[in-house]
């Protein structure tokens, strides 16, 4: 990090001065989720960006936000957070192993959350960050893509039986 020299920094141009600490070099994640509701993208890229500068603990409170705000997104904001995976599974959102996932993303931010100081290191938050992705992939990404998908093959079967009706008209026995 760069900032408490008392003398002011010259980097690519910009003079950072002691109060200004910075990042250096900026560490992104370059993660997107662009079937995600851009409030809850923009938490799951944040905790991404935690992680790739170790602030693990950030990152794995993070996701277990993007869980919450998920459930909640999804209509289901009533109860615990464990009352809500458990919705999302019931209503058939969540596949019963990704319900699994979900739950632990909620044990990992619990450990972070909660005061008790409980370290974590790099490798598990790496997997806590997965399962959330996991989770964001069952919710929204998944079944926008097969919405995709099927939009795309009524658009190729209209336009098929546009072409075939038009070039059958001027062909008899076609």
């Amino acid at each position: 990090m760069i900032g408490t020299a008392s003398a002011h920094l010259l980097t690519f141009g910009t003079i950072l001065r002691p109060s200004q600490p910075r990042w250096f070099p900026p560490a992104k994640s370059n993660r997107t989720f662009p079937d995600v509701p851009a409030a809850i993208e923009s938490l799951a890229v944040e905790a991404h960006d935690c992680l790739a500068i170790r602030a693990d603990r950030a990152a794995v409170a993070l996701a277990r936000s993007v869980v919450e705000a998920s459930a909640k997104e999804k209509g289901v904001s009533r109860g615990s957070l464990i009352a809500k995976i458990d919705e999302l599974h019931r209503l058939g959102l969540l596949r019963g192993y990704i319900a699994e996932a979900a739950h632990e993303v909620r044990f990992g931010g619990n450990e972070v959350a909660h005061g008790d100081l409980t370290p974590i290191d790099h490798e598990a938050a790496e997997e806590i960050l997965t399962l959330m992705d996991e989770v964001l992939n069952d919710l929204f990404q998944s079944p926008a893509r097969v919405a995709r998908a099927r939009r795309r093959r009524v658009e190729r079967s209209q336009a098929g039986s546009e072409s075939n009706a038009t070039a059958s008209e001027g062909r008899p026995g076609i």
